[in-house]
């Protein structure tokens, strides 16, 4: 095989690698298409196209127009929740465009990512989500019968989760279980001590399950146009609330056969006086979804100060707007904003801060209002639930603003190296395409230093191999584009 097409063949491998990993784990196809392009061009690739769907990543490249085009398609396996490996994958490919790592480097390390072992050990994943889960009932403000039983409830969903997953059942099954598990541990509180709002035990296990779905990404596709990942992710988070739904509801049978009330009380409802219980329960909840979606430890404390600070800001808004809708939109907001900003300075996945952010906002009461609403009036429940998705469009939209705000004005505060800010644009396949999408893709220069936006292809020929250089007949397709060496772009690299 001639050197260059073994090189050519090598540069594919870690940008499917990559762009498979961001993929699996949550990344918005404007970051994946967006990183896959950088992989590529930085290693002196022109005319490469790139198609992100659901769950497959393609890319190919046209070195002239008589030529075959080169072409890899990779299925991107199940979704996990695993910050530590995006984290990995983000830091190969930002190590690579930086010239910090070869391209065989970059390989091997991308190649060895999925066989990690996991940063938490299942034990302690499993402790993690069910601090989430006692720390959820705390912010509703509930007593220690509840916060001990939402705490055994939550983890034990999730180890059966776990277990499902080992075994290869659909997570709609384990969706099922755990909407099951939660009213049966409300039941046994009702059956202990029916005067302590047993139903904060499910309200608090919906958070968990919810917590961890794909509608953050889901909306954004569909917010900046990338519909067909924006249907495929809508979908799987509407079959797995469905089978939460389907859990839930056949533990209010069940709950109906014994005689034990799990109606929502009066209790629930939050006051200004609960400030601190808030503050200290965000913490919680930030904390333990941080150990059981793998979050390195360096950034546990951030991620949960960002929950912290989203649900004070949300609860008190709602108490001054009487809105809960506009209190949690701008609570998202400014969630997706400082994730952006932490992400950026830290060098670490926003992702990870986002979805620690949006736990408190979760509307877990409104959905398990709903539900019972369903059995004693249907337009009551239906009522609920329609509450309960502008509650949820509200968080992912307002999570989507918050970042494309920070996104387009770090550029103007970073001082040098490449940004880990998310790449937030409407659809684009090609280095063409992308330049239009998300800006000219100039190097700035600020106070002496080089700024890259986010958004630039970075022009780095570190990764190229001399005997590509033999043949001049390619010397024109591996020229970075013009506007990054301050010339005139070509006529046809403005054609579309």
């Amino acid at each position: 095989m001639p050197t260059d097409s073994a090189r050519l063949h090598a540069v594919f491998d870690l940008a499917m690698r990559i762009g498979e990993g961001l993929l699996t784990n949550g990344a918005a196809a404007s970051e994946v298409t967006a990183t896959v392009l950088r992989v590529t061009s930085s290693s002196g690739l022109r005319n490469v196209s790139a198609q992100v769907t659901f769950n497959e990543v393609t890319i190919s490249y046209l070195a002239d127009e008589s030529a075959t085009p080169f072409t890899r398609v990779r299925s991107a396996s199940d979704r996990v929740q695993d910050f530590a490996r995006l984290a990995a994958f983000e830091d190969i490919s930002h190590g690579y465009l930086s010239g910090e790592l070869s391209l065989d480097e970059a390989r091997r390390q991308a190649g060895a990512i999925p066989q990690r072992q996991p940063l938490y050990r299942i034990p302690l994943v499993v402790s993690g989500f069910g601090v989430m889960g006692g720390s959820a009932a705390l912010f509703f403000g509930a007593g220690s019968l509840v916060v001990i039983a939402a705490t055994i409830s939550a983890g034990l969903l999730i180890a059966i989760s776990e277990l499902l997953a080992r075994w290869n059942i659909p997570p709609f099954y384990s969706q099922v279980l755990g909407g099951f598990v939660a009213v049966g541990g409300a039941v046994l509180v009702a059956l202990i001590n029916s005067s302590v709002s047993p139903s904060i035990v499910v309200v608090s296990c919906i958070i968990v399950q919810l917590a961890g779905l794909s509608s953050i990404s889901a909306v954004q596709d569909a917010v900046t146009g990338w519909y067909v990942t924006a249907a495929g992710r809508i979908l799987e988070t509407l079959m797995l609330t469905v089978g939460l739904v389907a859990g839930v509801r056949g533990g209010l049978l069940l709950a109906e056969m014994v005689g034990a009330d799990v109606s929502v009380s009066a209790a629930m409802p939050l006051n200004f006086t609960t400030a601190v219980v808030v503050v200290i329960s965000g913490l919680g909840m930030g904390l333990g979804y941080g150990v059981g979606t793998q979050v390195p430890a360096r950034l546990l404390l951030f991620g949960a100060l960002v929950a912290s600070g989203s649900g004070i800001i949300a609860h008190l808004l709602s108490g001054v707007l009487l809105d809960r809708t506009v209190a949690v939109a701008v609570a998202a907001s400014g969630t997706g904003l400082v994730a952006t900003v932490l992400g950026d300075r830290l060098r670490a996945p926003a992702l990870a801060f986002v979805m620690a952010g949006v736990i408190p906002l979760v509307p877990g009461s409104l959905i398990y209002r709903g539900l019972l609403g369903l059995g004693d009036d249907l337009g009551t429940g239906v009522a609920e639930l329609l509450s309960a998705a502008e509650i949820a469009v509200a968080i992912a939209a307002g999570v989507v603003l918050g970042q494309l705000l920070a996104s387009r004005l770090m550029p103007y505060f970073r001082r040098s190296g490449i940004a880990y800010t998310p790449a937030i644009s409407s659809p684009f396949t090609t280095m063409r395409r992308r330049r239009i999408s998300l800006g000219s893709g100039r190097i700035r220069r600020r106070r002496g230093a080089p700024m890259i936006e986010p958004s630039t292809m970075t022009g780095e020929m570190t990764a190229l191999s001399s005997a590509m250089f033999d043949d001049p007949s390619v010397l024109e397709d591996l020229e970075p584009p013009s506007d990054l060496e301050g010339g005139t772009e070509r006529r046809s690299d403005r054609e579309e």
